[in-house]
C-alpha cells in the first residue's frame, strides 16, 4: 500500500467527519419533532432491524444496560412506538415489535436522511458517483474489519437521555 501524506490523511478525515456531521441537524429535527431522543431511537432502529427481539439482546446489540434498555422501551410502549408480545416458546421473554406508529416514525428518519444525501450527492455527475460509491465501499468495509464485537459487550455510558 502506498504511504499516504499526513496533511493528506488528516484533511479527509476532516471532511469526512464534517459530512458525517451534516446529518445531524435534519435528523434531531425529525427526533425532535417526533419527541424521540438518540437511545429511543437506536432501539426503533434496532427493533426494525430484528423484528421479535427480546430486551436482553436489545440491551446487549446497542451496549446498554438492561434496566436502561427496559426504561427506554416502556416509554416507546407507552407513546406507541413500540409493542410488546409474549413468546409462545418461552413465557418469560417478551419479543419487541414496531408499531405502526413506530414504522412511520423511522421511514420518516430514513426518508428524510436519504433525501438530504441524495440531494448532497447530487453534484457529481454519474461517473464521479460511481467512483465514491466504489471508494466509500472500501472504507465501510475496511471500518467494518476494524469493529470487531467483544464477546460481551460493555454498557455505553453517557449516551444523552439513557440515565447513565
Amino acid at each position: 500500500m502506498n504511504e499516504v501524506p499526513d496533511n493528506l490523511m488528516r484533511e479527509t478525515v476532516t471532511l469526512y467527519a464534517r459530512a458525517a456531521r451534516m446529518l445531524d441537524p435534519m435528523r434531531l429535527q425529525v427526533w425532535e419533532e417526533l419527541g424521540i431522543n438518540f437511545p429511543q431511537l437506536r432501539i426503533l432502529f434496532r427493533v426494525r432491524s430484528h423484528p421479535g427481539i427480546d430486551l436482553r439482546t436489545l440491551a446487549e446489540q446497542i451496549g446498554i444496560s438492561a434496566s436502561g434498555a427496559s426504561q427506554q422501551v416502556d416509554k416507546l410502549v407507552a407513546r406507541g412506538f413500540l409493542m410488546r408480545q409474549d413468546d409462545p416458546d418461552d413465557r418469560r421473554r417478551l419479543s419487541l415489535e414496531l408499531t405502526e406508529r413506530g414504522q412511520q416514525a423511522t421511514g420518516e428518519i430514513s426518508r428524510a436522511t436519504r433525501t438530504f444525501v441524495e440531494s448532497a450527492l447530487s453534484v457529481l455527475t454519474p461517473d464521479e458517483l460511481a467512483d465514491f460509491h466504489r471508494l466509500l465501499g472500501r472504507v465501510l468495509a475496511s471500518a467494518g474489519k476494524a469493529l470487531t464485537p467483544s464477546p460481551s459487550p460493555r454498557p455505553a455510558r453517557g449516551c444523552p437521555g439513557s440515565g447513565e
